[in-house]
């Protein structure tokens, strides 16, 4: 059975970098991902809300303060630990804000912290297969 991992992210282009990272993570897990998109923080709560994930991906400044029910990625991380049946999916945080209290905030609601800054496919992939192995 594949792995199932979601990446959330408004950013295209941040959504296809990580994309290329689980790619890579195929190779060291010998085995398949399923990756489901999304864009919004709106359909990002749906689906951590109704489905199980063997690896989350998460943004934190979403565009989409127009949409009912918006939250910021660090309150989807702290009600992803708190609520449903992710609360021990492994979630990795990647932010472009890249400020110690953000940081800190991200450790200790239980999450891993990834700087968009730097960001090197290779190590993301294993760091990803690390947290992913069955």
């Amino acid at each position: 059975m594949p792995y199932k991992v979601l990446v959330a992210d408004d950013d295209e282009g941040q959504r296809k970098s990580h994309g290329f990272a689980l790619e890579v993570a195929t190779a060291i897990l010998e085995d398949e991902i399923a990756i489901v998109e999304t864009a919004t923080s709106v359909d990002t709560w749906q689906k951590i809300k109704s489905e199980v994930f063997n690896l989350i991906i998460l943004d934190n400044d979403f565009k989409d303060t127009n949409l009912k029910g918006h939250l910021p990625g660090i309150a989807l991380l702290q009600l992803a630990k708190k609520e449903g049946a992710n609360r021990s999916t492994p979630i990795f945080f990647c932010s472009a804000d890249a400020y110690d209290t953000l940081k800190s905030m991200v450790e200790r609601f239980g999450g891993v912290y990834l700087p968009k800054v730097g960001y090197d496919i290779e190590k993301v992939a294993e760091l990803f297969a690390a947290k992913m192995k069955k």
